[in-house]
């Protein structure tokens, strides 16, 4: 049985045969172990409807043996995740993100799902938790793709994959996708109206994309450009603000359905932890002014936009 269509299926090939495929890292040894050595469960039983927890028979034993295997695929940037009583604090509280996507009420029981950036699956999980028929994880990370590999071992689901690829790398030309997500990426790319099209071109016709992303205030400028680093990353290339954000994407052939209001990270949500031991959030903003980075930029503000393809028809 094919995942998602023969083309897709054909990508996911070689990583049935060997876990991380023909991928070359120096870490990969040590993941490999670490994914042998985890514990079988017996009798589990997975949520991922108001979360991702696993729970099953297994000793004491195993939970400290777990806990101690995982640590080794740190860092964990998103989750959290409850194993029976092993508690994965991720960096990012992505629980409160996944309910700020929850107000826009959007159907995807029985839909094809892409999420592009997936990190370690987090979204992914909940998505199957929402209903959804397939999901199609795309994370060139190894780090976090090793995670996903972990997490559905307990989990055991066979409607989600992670391929550890970039989209724009990837040669298939037939939409396949229902919704597509894209949490996180916008303002990681160089050419974000590219990014929009490429999302597109592996939409059904009648399908959405979920955009999360981060905006400026409205009275800034529609678009700021780092000189360097915006909130202490390195790789931010632009940050528009709603009417900049409306604008790039009317240009790409794609119209806005619906949005949910920007909201202003914090430390409540993305911080420092035993599973994410290095710098968060708490260096990105000003101690005295959290509504500004440490660069002197407006704070990061987050919100989605539903998108879809235009319909030109009179």
């Amino acid at each position: 049985m094919n995942f998602i269509s023969p083309q897709w299926q054909k990508l996911l090939d070689p990583y049935a045969k060997a876990v991380f495929g023909n991928k070359k890292d120096k870490r990969i040894e040590l993941w490999e172990k670490v994914l042998l050595e985890l514990p079988d469960v017996l009798n589990k039983s997975a949520d991922l409807s108001s979360g991702v927890t696993i729970d099953s028979a297994w000793t004491a034993q195993n939970s400290i043996y777990t806990r101690d295997l995982l640590l080794k695929l740190i860092p964990w940037r998103k989750g959290p995740f409850l194993i029976n009583d092993v508690f994965i604090d991720s960096e990012w509280r992505s629980n409160l993100k996944w309910d700020r996507f929850l107000e826009i009420d959007l159907n995807i029981t029985d839909k094809t799902v892409l999420d592009v950036g997936s990190g370690n699956g987090y979204y992914g999980f909940r998505m199957l938790g929402l209903g959804a028929k397939e999901v199609l994880c795309l994370e060139p990370n190894l780090t976090h793709f090793s995670q996903f590999l972990a997490l559905n071992h307990f989990v055991g689901s066979e409607r989600i994959k992670m391929l550890p690829e970039r989209l724009e790398l990837i040669q298939i030309n037939k939409p396949c996708f229902d919704v597509i997500f894209s949490m996180g990426l916008l303002y990681h790319q160089r050419d974000p109206g590219q990014h929009l099209r490429l999302l597109a071109s592996h939409l059904k016709e009648e399908g959405s994309i979920v955009i999360e992303t981060i905006v400026t205030p409205e009275d800034y400028e529609e678009i700021l450009i780092p000189d360097d680093r915006y909130a202490n990353m390195p790789n931010v290339w632009s940050v528009h603000n709603e009417r900049g954000l409306e604008k790039i994407i009317l240009e790409q052939g794609l119209e806005i359905v619906c949005s949910t209001k920007p909201v202003m990270t914090s430390v409540e949500e993305q911080r420092t932890t035993a599973w994410m031991p290095f710098r968060s959030f708490e260096s990105a903003v000003r101690e005295d002014n959290p509504e500004i980075t440490v660069e002197g930029y407006p704070a990061p503000l987050r919100m989605f936009v539903v998108l879809k393809i235009q319909n030109n028809q009179p």
